[in-house]
């Protein structure tokens, strides 16, 4: 029984992946119509009312630390995502902003040295080095520079570093839904805000268009949260990492086949290079060593 809860996990873990990858996608198709603003205004409203209601019993338990964690969590997350999206609008293709905005699994450990003091480990720098050289294989491409698109993409990553960073510290004693139901109903009214004073609120909305929030907003933010929660739940917690950083890989893959993206030998050497960063990143070698030493001398 134990053995088939965690193939259906491993598999929740892969379907969360692909409909994250997936998502790069849908949110390049909706840059074509809909303003960043109100794009990150509108998804994360859908998919906070749908978390609201699904965690209705637990708001009387909201305390203040939770709220405080959420808020910050939300402005992090509406404020990364805007970043992604105005990339996209600039032309990032789908495929090149999954393994940018990857890197963010490279910056977490050095952000976290500057909040707590954790010197980051030696896979860790190296991943770094590895991530830099990645990028510069996906964009410096014909000899030229980064583009808008690219250095707005890797900002989203730093941001959404900044995103794990709080959550990390906040979440930790709260409810996981109801500190996330916080999140994500704090970035909708981010994306308001933004929409009331940059005048992004569009005057009609296509069916395509609005399919494609919806898609966002249910899949990419519901249907995700709770593939995510139940695989992490039963799965071990590497085979968890490795599974849900193939994020950036289905990325591609959806982008050739829904966006029509052409990717470079170039550009698939880096995409390779940045997928094995953020591996290396999230690889704990230093803990494996004290077990076996905890084996051995016990």
């Amino acid at each position: 029984m134990n053995g088939n809860r965690k193939i259906w996990a491993n598999l929740a873990l892969l379907l969360t992946a692909a409909i994250w990858g997936s998502g790069f996608v849908f949110q390049k198709f909706a840059t074509d119509e809909l303003s960043t603003s109100f794009i990150v205004a509108a998804r994360f409203t859908v998919a906070g009312i749908v978390i609201a209601i699904a965690v209705a019993k637990k708001w009387k338990h909201m305390s203040k630390r939770c709220f405080i964690g959420g808020f910050w969590a939300g402005v992090t997350l509406a404020v990364g995502t805007a970043f992604q999206t105005v990339a996209m609008s600039l032309g990032t293709s789908p495929g090149k902003s999954a393994f940018l905005t990857a890197c963010y699994c490279v910056m977490v450990p050095f952000m976290y040295w500057g909040v707590k003091k954790e010197k980051p480990k030696k896979n860790h720098v190296l991943s770094a080095f590895l991530c830099v050289f990645g990028i510069g294989l996906i964009s410096l491409t014909g000899g030229g520079g980064l583009t808008l698109g690219d250095i707005a993409t890797l900002v989203c990553g730093v941001i959404f570093a900044a995103n794990i960073i709080v959550i990390s510290l906040y979440s930790q004693g709260n409810d996981p839904m109801l500190f996330t139901a916080v999140q994500i109903c704090t970035a909708a009214v981010c994306g308001w805000v933004c929409v009331l004073f940059a005048g992004g609120m569009p005057e009609t909305v296509s069916m395509g268009a609005m399919g494609n929030i919806l898609y966002l907003a249910v899949f990419s933010t519901c249907v995700s949260l709770t593939l995510q929660t139940f695989g992490l739940k039963y799965t071990n917690a590497t085979v968890g990492t490795v599974l849900l950083s193939l994020e950036s890989v289905f990325g591609v893959l959806f982008s050739i086949l829904l966006y029509g993206e052409k990717v470079t030998a170039r550009m698939g050497i880096g995409f390779a290079v940045v997928f094995v960063a953020v591996l290396l990143s999230q690889m704990d070698f230093s803990s494996k060593k004290e077990e076996e030493t905890q084996k051995i001398s016990g």
